[in-house]
This record gives structure tokens, sequence and C-alpha cells, in this order.
């Protein structure tokens, strides 16, 4: 049945506009931004003032940009929830399923299409990098990449998404509104945790924010050009924070679960 669920749930994200417009903005964005940074430099990276980036960095670099699909990912999972309540098709489908099955599909199907927004980034990364060096600059389009550091940045860069999209499902659960919890999660990931970052800089706590998470991970895509970076004071090591983002969203799931099961959603 769970599989059926996520059958369902993929029909619907798909037959939304929503999920078009992301994937459009984000490579739209995501190309773009390489094309300016080698438009721009064109007389220094032809005359060697710039040395010649080569595929690690068209890699990585569309990686580290990808901040913009989160406002975005808090969008698409609130209505995947809240049309549930709007339409009343959580009456329907909780008949022949649990309310975890339901709740943790939806969460599937978010969790594969974010893992899907990473690899269609680095696609994108690599085709406007190949295009530039190769028809443009008339250089070769390889460098020393760490192909196995490469195929592992898609999975860890999700794993620092998903407190988001756990967050969102819970408020989306606990409000039963998709505009106010999609309001809420913006406020909060887009807005609030940006301030706090910046008027409380230094202290301990703010590494555990969402934002310095995630910050915190994309260090770890200096691996693909096979570069050890030098990481900041105030920001925690990648590896406790993919520890703290995988916890987040344990508890933010569990939460959400755990609401769901407690709900009257016939009223």
């Amino acid at each position: 049945m769970f599989l059926k669920l996520l059958s369902v749930e993929w029909t619907r994200l798909w037959r939304r506009a929503l999920l078009w417009i992301t994937l459009g903005i984000v490579a739209l964005y995501i190309g773009l931004s390489l094309s300016n940074f080698y438009g721009t430099n064109q007389n220094e990276l032809l005359d060697g003032t710039l040395k010649m980036p080569g595929v690690s960095f068209d890699l990585a670099n569309s990686l580290d940009q990808l901040l913009i699909a989160v406002p975005f990912l808090i969008i698409i999972a609130g209505n995947q929830m809240g049309n549930d309540y709007t339409q009343r098709t959580n009456q329907h489908w909780l008949m022949r399923a649990s309310r975890p099955s339901s709740l943790l599909a939806k969460f599937t199907l978010l969790v594969l299409l974010t893992l899907a927004i990473h690899f269609l980034t680095m696609g994108i990364g690599w085709a406007v990098g190949f295009y530039y060096k190769v028809y443009v600059y008339h250089v070769p389009n390889v460098d020393n990449v760490n192909w196995i550091a490469a195929l592992a940045a898609p999975f860890y860069m999700t794993l620092v998404n998903l407190p988001y999209i756990a967050l969102t499902l819970a408020l989306t659960v606990g409000l039963r509104s998709t505009f106010v919890s999609i309001i809420v999660g913006l406020g909060y990931t887009q807005f609030l945790d940006f301030i706090f970052a910046g008027l409380f800089h230094g202290a301990s706590w703010t590494k555990w924010l969402f934002t310095n998470l995630h910050f915190s991970a994309s260090f770890l895509l200096n691996w693909i050009g096979n570069r050890v970076p030098e990481l900041p004071s105030n920001i925690l090591a990648p590896t406790p924070a993919l520890v703290a983002a995988a916890v987040y969203t344990l508890i933010l799931l569990t939460l959400a679960v755990w609401l769901y099961r407690r709900q009257d959603v016939g009223g």
C-alpha cells in the first residue's frame, strides 16, 4: 500500500504547475549564475589572470547555490500535505492506509524530489561549463575530479534540506492550513534563521541553526576537486552538521506523525 500511496502522491505532484515552475526556476538560476561567471570574467580567463575552472568547479559551485530551492521545497511540502485537508483526500486514503504511511509517503516523495533537484543541478553545471570551455574558450573540459565525492554530494546536500521539509509537514499537520504553515515555515527558515545567525554571530548555539547546518555541509563540496577546506570557527564540522540534520528531521517527522495520528481529520 505504501508504494501505491507514493504513486498517488507523485501523480498529484506531477500534475501541479508548482513542480515545473520550481524545476524551471532552479535550472534557470543555476545556468545563468554559472554563465555570468564565465561571461563576466572572460578577459581574466583568457589572459591567465584567473585560472580556468575545471569540471569540479562547475559541479561544486552549482550545488553550493541550491539554498535557492529551499523556499520552493517548503511551498511544495505545505501544498502536498495541506491539500489533503482542503480537498478531504486524507479521509479517502486513511480508510485504506495508516496515517503514518500516508504522511511518510509524502515525505519520501519530497526526499526523492530534493535528490532529483540536486542531480539536475549537477547536470546543468556540467553542461554550462562544458559549453563555455569547449566552444567559447576552446580548452579541455577536464580537471582532477573526485567522482566518488561528486556522486555523494547530492545525497548529503539533500540530507541538510530534510529538516526544512519535516518542519513544514509538522507545521501543516499542526495548523491544518497550507497557507499559514508555508508562511510560518518561510518566516522562520528564510528570515528568523538568518537574523539569529547575524545578531548572535559567534554564539555557540547558532551553529545548530538550519542555515548553518547547510553551510557546514557545503564545505564537503570542496572534496569534488580534491581540496580540503579550512572551516570557519563559527560553524560545525560537516559530519556533526549532517548528524544534527538527521536528528532534526527525525524529531520533526516523528512530531508530524504523532500529531496526525491524534487528529480528527473529519472535522
